[in-house]
């Protein structure tokens, strides 16, 4: 890929994107979830009906049957605990660059969370206002002699190096500007300069047929207005090929990634809690530093070859969601957060 993009060939470089990509989802498939399908006649048809296996048939000629089986056993080709090794570690370095970088070397006061996915994150800084948004953490550094240190595993050093930028586990801008508006995670508009020239990501909209805008994204936020969009697509049923419409909510107040609080905070999913557990008070504004009130966490030990229920209580500190996360990855056993107070 790094030598598709250094040849400036974009059709290659996508497509090793999408290489690797679906590479690392097939390697993490269930193969117990795997179905057979076979084009048969009448008579090994009807054989395959009587089999513990069977699961569906449809006729598609006088002749000839696409038949469904649910095969009795399965085999795994791929290396599983690769795949999953990624996906937890992916969190591991995504909370290392905000402990043990960012938190030890810029000041997080002039720093906000707008969003982000498993490999992404998005942040508003509070700069030099006689400097353009490409500053990047300039002025918001607090520990000079840390971040010179330290960047070099982090960010690209080398200028126009695209190997330097790609690096194994190193970070790099994706897109930035003087402003962004984000509804959730890939659901945002970030404006490349300081004209009306923006970027817009709507995860599931078809942007080349749905008319987009930031006054719609804005009006969702003040007034809870959903935008419908309507996807096009080809589907095929009974043997025939139509275009069909689907229509779904664009824009939303509602994501299914995060619980949302009436105020529109976005907070964790955690077991054993639903938005009910979670309050927060009218003038309650947004803080890099949230205080932990109240927190009950069940867990089970073994003490003396017998079970016993533990229920730790933790003391009231200076929190952020991801400290909590990182909280609740420390016990041991089944964790369940009872009640969660955010206030200023």
């Amino acid at each position: 890929r790094i030598e598709a993009k250094l040849d400036e060939n974009k059709g290659q470089e996508q497509f090793f994107k999408i290489v690797m990509n679906s590479s690392y989802g097939s390697d993490g498939m269930n193969t117990e979830k795997y179905h057979k399908v076979k084009i048969m006649n009448r008579k090994q048809t009807e054989r395959a009906i009587r089999s513990n296996a069977f699961m569906d048939e449809q006729k598609i000629s006088e002749d000839n049957y696409i038949v469904q089986m649910n095969p009795e056993h399965c085999s795994c080709k791929t290396p599983l605990q690769v795949a999953f090794f990624v996906l937890d570690n992916a969190k591991y370095w995504y909370l290392n660059f905000i402990y043990n970088f960012m938190n030890k070397c810029l000041d997080m006061n002039r720093i906000h969370f707008i969003e982000g996915d498993t490999d992404s994150a998005y942040y508003a800084i509070s700069g030099n206002p006689n400097e353009d948004f490409t500053q990047q953490f300039n002025a918001v550094i607090k520990d000079r002699d840390f971040y010179n240190e330290n960047a070099k595993y982090f960010f690209p050093t080398i200028k126009s190096d695209v190997y330097d930028e790609k690096k194994i586990l190193g970070l790099a801008i994706e897109r930035q500007g003087p402003s962004m508006i984000a509804l959730a995670p890939k659901n945002y508009i970030i404006f490349k300069n300081y004209c009306d020239d923006s970027k817009i990501k709507l995860k599931g909209v078809n942007q080349k047929t749905n008319k987009i805008t930031k006054e719609q994204i804005v009006d969702c936020i003040n007034e809870g207005k959903i935008t419908k969009c309507t996807n096009m697509r080809l589907g095929q049923k009974n043997h025939q090929m139509s275009q069909l419409s689907i229509e779904k909510n664009g824009i939303t107040g509602i994501h299914t990634k995060m619980i949302v609080l009436e105020n529109q905070s976005c907070c964790p999913f955690m077991y054993g809690l639903t938005a009910k557990d979670y309050s927060f008070q009218d003038n309650w504004q947004l803080s890099t530093n949230f205080q932990f009130a109240e927190a009950q966490m069940l867990s089970r030990a073994q003490r003396s070859s017998n079970l016993r229920s533990l229920s730790p209580r933790l003391t009231p500190k200076q929190m952020t969601w991801v400290n909590i996360l990182a909280v609740l990855n420390k016990q041991v056993g089944r964790q369940a957060i009872k009640k969660i107070v955010f206030f200023e």
